[in-house]
């Protein structure tokens, strides 16, 4: 293509005049092959450009094709891990314009990079730079005319991270190209970003799960190239724990490739991270359709737009069609990775290139359905999508390349032509939030020390202050909203930078479900208190401003105290979560739950505390326990006189089906964590049988897969699909491993199963799970319930024990509130009300009782239908002695459905079960319709669970008498 030539005839005159046309790639020159390898690799002439057409050549640094052998992007080949990151340290080696960091340590003990692509001037000095981002990032120490001055010679950092979705494999292959071209082109625009921007990639933000899906394309899918009916596109797991929602995870910190990104994020302050993810034909640009979250900056809205507008316009004026924007989420939950810039003043940017999870060229319609994008299918042309993408195309992964590439290199370029706006912005929105903070209500948050578990009043103040939200303790009491508040406690001061992400945090959301436009994308709350059960007080109050304080500059942790010497001990339950750890630390000794309240001392313990009994060396053990999770013990000299049952440990089995790993992965975390011992089963095993011979208890954690999904499995039309251990797949066989995934539990599985049951095993199923023993056969009297227009995506609901006395309920108030997913709604006759163990609201229940009246109306009960007294509960105490009075009109005030969050169709929910507690055979089946254990957010409801692992054996036998309210 080089050296062409233009005939030009002057009509005047008519001579003939030959004029050299403009080199398409000066000043470079292509690395010999280039042109012809990526011609070739792309399908289409429209789905590539000059800018990606080629590979620069360089005489002294390495390009990916001199490392790897080929260029990124060609047909049948991936890189491993090992490979990429070889390839990146060749290139900072090799080239003063490149950096190599190690920013963390996956699970699995790989490494976590971040790569540093300047000029030599900029990586001579980077960290001047590095600072200068710092100070604009905290406006009280350096103010406007120090902010003025810096962006004078300060540059914009900008982050990408890839292969954070392990089948999402374009990107790291990608990055390595462009990283090498930033690093050698001398193309004016490449130099532009050299010279006024600092690009920052993680090229790998998953290295684990990078391993395991290349080992699974070599291994599966190379060769298979029917886009329609290819085998499993995934192996069963990519990081050690955690599957497709390792992005999910900002606000909670729990996985160590979040926890590596975001303290990059913090040593550098970037003014943008970009997500670059694949899914949607041909490139989305995340901006969302609202409702907007609103404790963003007006300004950030701005920047969402106008810079992805920017690549719609770059990508379709270099003749490449389907690049789109606004119609995919929705704005208002910020929890995904490059959401931390989001919370922090800086931009969270993200793009959906169309990927195929192979490294093949396949045939690709786009099936009429693929909408679900503001109700639109992706191929419909509309005032966000100017030029669709085709219906029918061919795809590889080089066309992957040049699109994302093209995509990020507009926007750099963009970055450098407006550096200096991006940095006063970004100074910007970090001054704005402190002057609110100083002028408008909430002045503060106070968070209250005394609370019934310090444990996560400890680890909520923590994660606060990982995120960079300043945390202090006054110095002396003071009082606020008519309250005194003791010397110690813990003050959110809102006059600081990232004052908007600190009220997101510790408020409860109200998302206007009645008037979205759309269906959200995922969870719409996320307050820790709510989820972490901790009270938290907003203060308008501007008098706040003057508590002394001391800023918390080290990690909260409470030590627990041990008063006496024995010989038995008593702890007072108050809804710690750390007791089913702290019952495993003290396996070797006695401990009974209380089954009711009593008195000890002048002390009140309530149901559910503990009586433990060892004997010599008791005190001894308990102090390690005492001090590590903060659990306070009281010696008393004789047992109380209260009905009590020991708490036994049972034999435990985790259980999950190949096909969804998912939610078992953060539930293994939490059980490998606490030094919970557990067995972990699959498929495999449950086919075997047995299994009462082996396991008191198995725990079926939250699936999203169908009954119908659990029993086929993955489809064995392609195995056996062996997920072992070899030299040549070494990633593989982790954390379990089976000659042949393929095939599900089958109806004999789940047989055996419901054997387990029968012959005196508890199930316990949590959330999607709850479908294998609700609609697959193991009880009569339990069916779907009825909703046409509930919805609660992801959302904090108000819940009530039906039995408060029930030992699923220690630990908690009758009424409380948990976490609500899209989980499947269930419901009972007025006959089976007893197998309730918790419902969701506090209305009493309509019933639909199937078997009188299979397909007949829904009917409200009355109060007196009800069995319940107004004035009196069924124990004959006072309702409104306990705050919660069941026959004011007022109830709906005093306990909304919606605690934080938001839903719709309420009247359907209200009155359903939430917890069954039911007797099958011998044994028991404890269905949760929601999943306590999401995404280790909800803390809260953590203990639910766990009431049921400790009490297993000392449930009680539900009767149509006990179904209380």
């Amino acid at each position: 293509m080089r050296g062409r030539v233009a005939l030009f005839v002057c009509a005047a005159s008519a001579t003939l005049v030959l004029a050299a046309a403009p080199d398409p790639y000066a000043p470079d020159s292509p690395e010999p092959g280039s042109v012809e390898a990526i011609r070739e690799a792309t399908t289409e002439e429209r789905f590539m450009n000059p800018w990606v057409a080629y590979v620069p050549e360089s005489a002294d640094v390495p390009s990916p094709t001199d490392y790897l052998g080929h260029i990124a992007g060609a047909p049948g080949e991936l890189s491993r891990t090992a490979q990429i990151y070889g390839y990146m340290r060749a290139l900072a080696a090799a080239s003063p314009r490149v950096r190599v960091e190690t920013i963390g340590t996956t699970e699995e003990g790989r490494e976590i990079i971040i790569v540093i692509v300047s000029d030599e001037k900029t990586m001579a000095d980077l960290d001047r730079y590095r600072d200068a981002t710092a100070a604009l990032s905290d406006p009280r120490g350096c103010d406007e005319a120090c902010m003025q001055s810096t962006i004078e010679w300060a540059k914009p950092i900008y982050f990408l991270n890839g292969g954070l979705h392990s089948t999402e494999t374009g990107s790291p292959e990608m990055l390595m190209e462009l990283a090498y071209r930033l690093a050698v082109s001398e193309r004016s625009d490449i130099r532009a970003i050299r010279e006024r921007v600092i690009t920052m990639m993680n090229p790998v933000s998953e290295p684990d799960g990078r391993d395991k899906t290349v080992d699974w394309y070599y291994r599966f899918l190379k060769g298979k190239t029917d886009y329609a009916h290819r085998p499993r596109r995934s192996p069963p797991y990519w990081g050690k724990y955690v599957f497709h929602d390792n992005n999910r995870d900002s606000h909670q910190r729990a996985l160590a490739l979040t926890r590596a990104d975001q303290d990059a994020f913090h040593r550098w302050h970037p003014q943008v991270v970009h997500d670059l993810h694949e899914s949607i034909a041909l490139l989305c640009v995340w901006t969302g359709t609202g409702p907007y979250n609103k404790y963003m900056d007006p300004i950030l809205v701005a920047e969402f737009h106008q810079m992805a507008f920017q690549e719609v316009r770059v990508l379709s004026s270099l003749g490449m069609p389907g690049v789109w924007t606004w119609a995919f989420g929705e704005g208002w939950g910020h929890m995904f990775l490059e959401s931390w810039a989001v919370n922090h003043n800086s931009i969270g940017r993200g793009y959906e290139t169309f990927g195929i999870s192979s490294a093949d060229t396949m045939d690709v319609r786009l099936n009429v359905g693929w909408g679900g994008y503001a109700g639109k299918p992706v191929t419909r042309r509309t005032w966000y999508r100017p030029w669709p993408p085709p219906r029918t195309f061919r795809w590889s992964l080089r066309n992957n390349t040049n699109y994302m590439q093209t995509g990020v290199l507009s926007i750099l370029m963009y970055t450098s032509q407006h550096h200096r706006d991006m940095l006063r912005d970004f100074w910007r929105k970090s001054n704005r939030a402190i002057e609110r903070g100083r002028a408008e209500a909430p002045y503060a948050f106070v968070i209250p020390e005394g609370q019934g578990d310090r444990g996560r009043l400890a680890r909520m103040v923590n994660l606060l202050r990982d995120h960079g939200i300043e945390v202090s303790r006054a110095k002396k009491s003071f009082e606020a909203n008519d309250r005194k508040f003791p010397r110690g406690t813990f003050v959110v001061r809102m006059d600081q930078p990232y004052r908007g992400y600190a009220w997101d945090l510790l408020e409860a959301q109200d998302y206007p479900a009645d008037e979205a436009p759309y269906s959200p994308y995922d969870d719409v709350t996320w307050a820790l208190p709510v989820a972490f059960g901790v009270e938290t007080v907003r203060i308008d109050e501007p008098e706040v401003r003057d508590v002394p304080v001391d800023l918390v500059d080290s990690p909260v942790k409470y030590a627990g105290t041990i008063k006496g010497n024995g010989p038995h001990f008593l702890l007072r339950d108050t809804g710690q979560e750390a007791l089913h750890a702290a019952r495993h630390r003290l396996s070797k000794y006695e401990v009974a739950a209380a089954e009711t309240a009593f008195e000890q001392g002048g002390v009140e313990y309530p149901a559910g505390s503990w009586i433990v009994s060892g004997g010599n060396g008791l005190k001894r053990d308990l102090e390690p326990v005492a001090q590590e999770l903060g659990l306070d013990f009281v010696s008393v000299s004789k047992i109380p006189k209260v009905s009590s049952h020991p708490l036994d440990l049972p034999r435990l089995a985790l259980f999950h089906t190949w096909r969804d790993t998912e939610s078992a992965g953060w539930l293994r975390m939490l059980f490998d964590q606490e030094g919970i011992p557990y067995d972990y089963i699959l498929d495999d095993q449950v086919k075997e049988g047995g299994l009462a011979e082996k396991y008191d208890v198995i725990v079926y954690p939250h699936s999203y897969e169908s009954f119908k999904s659990v029993i086929q499995g993955i489809d064995p039309r392609h195995g056996p699909m062996p997920y072992t251990k070899t030299e040549e797949f070494a990633s593989h066989g982790t954390p379990a491993s089976s000659p042949d995934i393929t095939g599900g539990l089958g109806y004999g599985g789940v047989a055996n199963l419901r054997e387990f049951v029968e012959r005196g095993g508890v199930l316990v199923t949590l959330g999607g799970s709850s479908t294998v023993p609700l609609d697959g056969g193991f009880v009569r009297d339990v069916r779907r319930g009825r909703a046409s227009k509930l919805s609660t995506p992801g959302t904090e609901i108000t819940a009530r024990f039906v039995n408060p006395e029930h030992p699923l309920a220690y630990g908690y108030p009758e009424i409380t509130s948990v976490f609500r997913g899209g989980d499947t709604l269930y419901d009972v006759a007025e006959g089976d009300q007893h197998l309730v163990v918790m419902r969701w609201g506090t209305e009493p229940p309509h019933y639909d009782d199937p078997r009188s009246e299979e397909d007949g109306p829904w009917r409200s009960i009355d109060a007196e239908d009800d069995g319940i007294d107004d004035e009196k509960d069924d124990d004959g105490d006072d309702d409104e002695a306990k705050g919660d009075d069941d026959s004011s009109d007022g109830e709906k005030e005093k306990h909304p459905l919606v605690v934080s969050g938001g839903m719709t169709g309420e009247s359907e929910l209200q009155g359903k079960p939430a917890i069954f507690d039911i007797p099958v055979g011998k044994g028991r089946v404890i269905a949760f319709t929601f999943d306590p254990i999401h995404r280790l957010m909800s803390r809260s409801d953590f203990r639910i669970a766990w009431n049921a692992l400790l009490n297993w054996n000392d449930l009680p036998e539900p009767t149509p008498e006990g179904a209380g309210r």
